[in-house]
């Protein structure tokens, strides 16, 4: 069979093409397997395009050919998905951008001096060290490519074993072996390369099958009630009081758009002033939707809900009503003998300032007695959207009837370092009120499922503006609600309860350090081998080789 790089260099006309087709099958799978659209086969697609191009590709100046096509592939991916101004996610786009082209030119240096089984680890290698450093580092695991393959079942149960750096590994991995065939051509010398990938890959999906088809760990569950009540209403009532005008609000708006920042302007003016006679329809508004969240709270008892769990920020007043709304939350509590975890926003009134922290993002878990167990707040507020106080670092666990109840909040579930808290406090089971908007769900909602998979627990995760899940250890489907699908503000699901153990909670991050360090030992070793032939021409052929 002859080799596809061979097709490619048939002429420069025949490289100016692939080029382009090539970079043009990148730019489509970057914005098609985007959290926005979420066509998860095309995150398969995208390296193995872009490697192609810059490892059998022969046309110059490589770099330069991709970068734009790059950027505005990214920035169509990103945009009304990354809660960010213009041009910030502008410069957010390049960056992006400028880290591809270092991995794949780093990956067409390598593989031009290390063949084999060798030379293919190299690019997944260091494209997981690079997903491991951007989520210590950078905010989160959100960039991570495997978030978009929680639906191939199989594979996802591998996070349980490696976190979520092995579906990575293996994506990328596919890349590399599928383009390091297509430049050598199927003609029986390919050696043990693809046998040894065509194992791997059959070990990782058996396994997912087994652990994925296997029995429910514990046996017993709780029912679990979702309750969440709309804000546009008060969004729009906010703009209303503040201007005198009208805005309409996109219930599948982004954060970024025009109609939200002018109800963000109205928002301040509100918190700045504390004027609770020009703002007295917001004022309601607030107490209704209150009202109406315990009334959805009771409804759901009635229907079984021995826990019941409100979304992100769902409650709203000032700190100084803080005391009466968990007094509220305990009569509830009490009368109806169920925990309650009450998410509430919580204002600092008065002047707002560059940086300023103004909110209270939390949640407050009240149990059957009455007694507040945990009042969380959210450990890692979305950077430059929620000006509201960090919390301690600290993952609540505490004990009840149905098992290890965890509570956190939202963005906190993309810290994958701070959830193997977990796991090291056996958590049975994490409450996870949460808040998104349409153009990340479901994306979100599963990138959450995989902290219960890395972890051996169950999550609920209950959201306004997105869906709503519910599911166990493997990440398999108890129960969903879909905001945008029928707006129901109450769900209910009877959630599996039981801690089960993982490699990974054991192990811990291994694979990503093993990454960067067999990373850092081919560079090493290239450049160590570089210099001894360097030392080993003569004077007239080291002049030569630096001409």
């Amino acid at each position: 069979m002859k080799r596809i790089k061979d097709f490619f260099s048939n002429s420069d006309r025949g490289g100016r093409w692939a080029a382009a087709g090539l970079l043009a099958g990148t730019a489509v799978s970057v914005v098609l397997s985007s959290p926005k659209y979420g066509v998860a086969v095309l995150a398969w697609v995208c390296p193995i395009c872009l490697l192609a191009f810059f490892r059998l590709v022969p046309v110059r100046r490589k770099a330069v050919r991709a970068f734009p096509v790059l950027v505005l592939a990214h920035y169509l991916a990103s945009l009304g998905v990354a809660p960010f101004p213009a041009p910030v996610l502008v410069l957010l786009c390049i960056y992006q951008s400028l880290v591809q082209l270092a991995l794949y030119g780093a990956d067409a240096w390598v593989v031009r001096r290390v063949g084999g089984l060798a030379g293919t680890l190299f690019f997944p290698s260091m494209a997981v060290g690079l997903e491991f450093l951007n989520t210590v580092y950078g905010g989160g695991i959100w960039w991570s490519v495997a978030n978009s393959q929680y639906e191939f079942s199989w594979l996802a149960q591998l996070a349980s074993v490696t976190g979520i750096w092995g579906i990575s590994f293996v994506l990328y991995w596919t890349a590399s072996v599928v383009v390091w065939v297509m430049g050598r051509g199927w003609n029986g010398k390919l050696g043990a390369v693809p046998g040894i990938y065509a194992g791997v890959l059959a070990l990782v999906l058996g396994f997912g099958w087994y652990r994925y088809s296997g029995v429910d760990g514990g046996g017993r569950s709780v029912n679990v009630a979702g309750v969440t009540v709309s804000l546009v209403g008060l969004y729009e009532t906010f703009y209303s009081d503040y201007s005198g005008g009208r805005v309409v609000v996109n219930p599948r708006g982004s954060v970024t758009d025009p109609a939200m920042r002018l109800v963000g302007q109205a928002e301040a003016g509100y918190v700045e002033t504390a004027d609770t006679v020009r703002f007295r329809r917001a004022v309601a508004t607030i107490r209704a939707v209150n009202d109406r969240l315990f009334a959805l709270s009771q409804l759901a008892v009635d229907r079984g809900a021995r826990i019941v769990c409100w979304s992100e920020g769902n409650g709203i007043g000032w700190v100084t009503e803080e005391g009466g709304l968990i007094e509220r939350g305990r009569r509830f509590a009490v009368q109806n003998n169920v925990y309650l975890l009450m998410a509430l926003c919580l204002v600092h009134p008065g002047k707002i300032t560059p940086g300023g922290k103004f909110l209270e993002n939390e949640a407050v878990l009240i149990g059957p007695d009455g007694k507040v167990m945990t009042v969380f707040h959210k450990n890692n507020p979305v950077p430059m959207v929620e000006a509201s106080r960090r919390g301690d670092g600290i993952i609540p666990v505490v004990q009840t009837p149905y098992g290890k109840l965890a509570v956190s909040i939202c963005y906190d579930a993309d810290q994958v370092g701070q959830m193997r808290q977990l796991a090291r406090k056996k958590a049975d089971f994490l409450l996870l009120p949460s808040g998104d908007w349409y153009a990340i769900s479901p994306f979100h909602t599963y990138m959450a499922v995989y902290r219960g998979i890395e972890n051996g627990c169950s999550v609920f995760r209950e959201v306004s503006n997105g869906l709503s899940i519910a599911s166990d250890y493997r990440g398999k489907v108890i129960g969903s609600r879909d905001w945008f699908g029928g707006g129901r503000t109450l769900w209910l699901a009877d959630m599996p309860v039981g801690h089960v153990r993982t490699v990974y909670s054991r192990i811990g991050d291994v694979l990503p350090y093993g990454c960067l360090s067999y990373v850092l030992l081919t560079a090493v070793v290239l450049v160590f081998v570089r210099s001894r032939r360097r030392r080993g021409l003569s004077s007239t052929d080291r002049m030569a080789l630096q001409l």
